[in-house]
């Protein structure tokens, strides 16, 4: 809230950190109640989160690589469908607020392939007029589709002129 981008960055990376120690990246299952996994999932996903944002922004590396990741998103189900012997499904025709986080996770995930392919840190050719670089077209247009199938998978909810209860709406 600051603005103070750098410093944000090293508390997202303290965080980062920490929850790899925890092995909060990594899908382990074994002697945890459906409320410890699922916070686990949580709280991984949104520093994962936090940090492609604010490298992206600061233009800096992050902090891990996408392949050293097997966590799977969090259960689309509110805290009070999960009990701790197990996950309760969602009403018929109620939306989770936690699919609006795993959206987000997902479109995370395309802003990190597009700062790896559009702005590489590797490939920049050195010329006589200083760095240079070609996008590969079919590059942008996977990245395009991807926003695509990433938009036509999000609920109707969360689209932009779509009626939202106020809860949903922040």
């Amino acid at each position: 809230a600051s603005a103070k981008m750098a410093t944000c960055y090293s508390y997202v990376g303290i965080a980062l950190t920490s929850s790899l120690r925890m092995g909060l990246h990594r899908c382990v299952s074994v002697n945890f109640n459906p409320i410890v996994r699922e916070t686990r999932k949580r709280i991984f996903w949104v520093v994962r989160k936090m940090d492609t944002y604010i490298s992206t922004l600061l233009g800096l590396p992050k902090t891990m690589n996408d392949e050293d990741i097997d966590q799977d998103l969090p259960a689309e189900v509110d805290d009070e469908y999960i009990t701790k012997d197990k996950i309760l499904p969602m009403p018929e025709g109620q939306l989770s607020m936690i699919a609006a986080g795993n959206a987000h996770v997902r479109l995370m995930r395309i802003l990190a392939k597009v700062v790896k392919y559009v702005y590489p840190i590797k490939g920049m050719e050195h010329g006589s007029s200083g760095q240079t670089y070609m996008v590969s077209h079919a590059r942008i247009r996977e990245i395009e589709a991807d926003l695509q199938d990433w938009l036509e998978q999000l609920p109707v909810e969360f689209r932009l002129g779509s009626e939202c209860p106020p809860k949903r709406v922040r």
